[in-house]
C-alpha cells in the first residue's frame, strides 16, 4: 500500500481488513476525570464529531489522544446500533480489525524477550504441519522476522472469501491448513514487501503452540489485563454484540443508508483481524509503549524489544515497515508507528509518535470511513487550541463579551449546511460542518464591537466581519456575513 500524504487505501485493502496506506445525535461520553483539554476545545470537538455522525451516518465513533501519561481526550460518541436506541459509553467497543496485527506483533516479541522465540526461528520448524506449494521457495526460507514484517512470500489470504458479504465465512484452523496446501508461495522470503494475512494467522498458531493457551486466553492474560484495557477481547460474541460491543455497517449506498453487517467470527484470523477493542484502550496501549522505552522495569517486555518494533532494518525488502506497525519519519526526525484496520462493519487508526510520546486512535462501526481524517483533523484542533488566548481583548468596546447569545448553529442553506459558533477563549470560533479538513473549516473571529467580530488570520484582523442580529427582545436569531444573513437554527 502506498503512502500518499499520509494514506491512501487500495481497493484490495477494503476487501481485506487492512487500512494500512496510510438532527444530532445525542449519545455521548466523556472521561471528564481525564481531560486536561480547554473546555472551549472540546466543545468543538463534541460539535464536530456529533455533526459528523449525523451527516456520515456513523452510528459509533471512539477517540482519543494521549501525552506521554496524561489522557487528555477520551470521548466516545453515538450508539449501539444505527436505529440510535441505546448510547454508548467509554467501554462500548467494536472490532479494530488488522490493528489486531500490531498486539500480535507485541506478543510475539514478549515472547522472544523471554527467550522462548527467537526472531530467526524457522517457522518450518515452528509450524511442522504447515504445507503450501513452494513454487520453487523452499519453506526453510521463512523466519519468524518474515511474518512480522510482511516478507515471507506467503499469500495475502486463505481461497476463502471472507471479506465479502452478506456472510464472512472466516476460515478455521483446519480450512486454514487445507487451504494453503492449494495455494502457492508468492515469493521467495526477504525478497518482496507483500502484506499477508495468512502470515499473521501463522503467528497466532505460534503464540499458541508457544504459550501452551489459545490466543484469546493469552492476550486477555497476558497483554489486556496487565495494561488495564478492560474493553479489549480477542473476537466479538454473541454475548457482547449489540449490549457492549457495536454493531458494524457498511458503506453508504447510493440511497444513502447503510446496511448492518452480519455478525462473524475471524476464527484462524483472529491474529490478524479478531481484536475488539476502543480509543480508549487503544490510548493505553500507546502509553505503556511511552512508559516502557524510558524504565528500566518491564511491564510487558523489555525497552530493547520494544525499540525493535520500531525498526525498519530487519529486512532488505522492505523500507517503512517494523514489526507489525508501519514506520513514517516525519520531516522534523520523529519515528510514527502505525496500523489501520477494516473488516466487515468497522473502521480504525492508531497512531504513535514513538519520539513525542503522542498516541492518536479512532475506532468505528461503519465501512467506507477514513479514520485518519479523524487524527488529522483532531491534531488541527489541539495545535489550535494550544494558542487560545484568555487575555482581555483591546479591540472590545465592552467589558464582557455576551459569548453565549451567539453560540449555536446557523443555516447556510442552500448553498451549504450549517456552521457553528461558540466560544474560542476570548474569541469565537466559527465551524462549517460537516468537516472535511479542519484547517479549512474552522475560524477564529476577535470582537471588535457591539455584537461585530472581524476574522483572524495568521495572528492578524482582517475585513471578514460577523455582525450578529437581534430582535426586539435583544435575543440573537442571525448573522450577517459577507452580506448574506444566516438564521440562527
Amino acid at each position: 500500500m502506498k503512502s500518499t500524504s499520509y494514506f491512501r487505501v487500495k481497493i484490495i485493502a477494503a476487501l481485506s481488513g487492512c487500512a494500512l496506506t496510510l438532527c444530532m445525535f445525542q449519545g455521548h461520553a466523556h472521561d471528564n476525570t481525564l481531560n486536561s483539554l480547554h473546555p472551549d476545545a472540546q466543545k468543538v470537538i463534541d460539535v464536530w464529531l456529533k455533526a459528523q455522525l449525523d451527516y456520515q451516518q456513523i452510528p459509533y465513533l471512539s477517540i482519543a489522544y494521549a501525552k506521554d501519561q496524561q489522557l487528555v481526550l477520551s470521548s466516545s460518541y453515538g450508539h449501539l446500533e444505527l436505529a440510535r436506541i441505546n448510547k454508548v459509553t467509554n467501554s462500548t467497543m467494536a472490532s479494530i480489525c488488522s490493528i489486531s496485527k500490531v498486539f500480535t506483533a507485541t506478543a510475539i516479541m514478549k515472547l522472544v524477550d523471554q527467550g522462548k522465540l527467537s526472531l530467526s526461528d524457522r517457522v518450518a520448524d515452528l509450524l511442522p504441519e504447515l504445507t503450501i506449494q513452494t513454487n520453487g521457495h523452499e519453506l526453510g526460507d521463512i523466519k519468524l522476522i518474515h511474518l512480522l514484517n510482511h516478507t515471507s512470500g506467503l499469500p495475502r489470504d486463505t481461497t476463502h472469501s471472507y471479506w465479502s458479504g452478506p456472510e464472512h465465512n472466516f476460515p478455521t484452523k483446519e480450512m486454514l491448513y487445507k487451504s494453503l496446501v492449494q495455494q502457492q508461495r508468492e515469493n521467495a522470503a526477504d525478497t518482496v514487501s507483500n502484506y499477508s494475512n495468512v502470515g499473521y494467522a501463522l503467528l497466532g498458531q505460534i503464540i499458541e503452540k508457544t504459550s501452551k493457551k489459545s490466543y484469546k486466553d493469552y492476550m486477555e492474560s497476558e497483554i489486556f489485563a496487565p495494561l488495564n484495557m478492560t474493553s479489549s477481547v480477542v473476537e466479538m460474541s454473541n454475548n457482547n454484540y449489540g449490549k457492549t460491543h457495536a454493531l458494524g455497517y457498511s458503506a453508504i449506498n447510493r440511497n444513502g443508508t447503510r446496511h448492518l453487517a452480519n455478525f462473524y467470527k475471524t476464527n484462524a484470523m483472529q491474529s490478524a483481524a479478531g481484536i475488539s477493542s476502543n480509543a480508549q484502550d487503544l490510548a493505553k496501549f500507546a502509553m505503556w509503549q511511552f512508559r516502557e522505552v524510558s524504565s528500566p522495569n518491564t511491564e510487558i517486555m523489555s525497552s530493547d524489544s520494544l525499540q525493535k518494533m520500531y525498526q525498519t532494518n530487519h529486512s532488505r525488502a522492505t523500507q517503512n515497515r517494523g514489526l507489525g506497525y508501519q514506520i513514517q519519519n516525519s520531516k522534523s526526525g520523529d519515528i510514527w508507528a502505525m496500523h489501520g484496520g477494516m473488516c466487515p462493519g468497522y473502521n480504525s487508526f492508531l497512531q504513535i509518535n514513538t519520539t513525542q510520546k503522542e498516541g492518536f486512535s479512532v475506532v468505528t462501526s461503519a465501512n467506507r470511513v477514513r479514520a485518519i481524517s479523524y487524527i488529522n483533523n483532531l491534531k488541527e484542533i489541539l495545535k489550535q487550541a494550544s494558542q487560545i488566548d484568555e487575555a482581555p481583548n483591546v479591540h472590545s468596546h465592552h467589558k464582557q463579551v455576551p459569548f453565549s447569545d451567539y453560540e449555536g448553529f446557523y443555516d447556510l442553506n442552500p448553498w451549504n449546511s450549517e456552521y457553528y459558533v461558540g466560544r474560542w477563549g476570548n474569541q469565537l470560533v466559527l465551524l462549517y460542518l460537516p468537516v472535511n479538513s479542519i484547517k479549512h473549516a474552522m475560524h477564529v473571529y476577535q470582537n471588535v464591537g457591539q455584537d461585530i467580530f472581524k476574522l483572524v488570520k495568521d495572528g492578524k484582523l482582517t475585513n471578514d466581519t460577523l455582525i450578529f442580529n437581534r430582535d426586539q427582545a435583544g435575543k440573537v436569531v442571525s448573522v450577517t456575513n459577507d452580506g448574506n444573513q444566516h438564521s440562527k437554527l
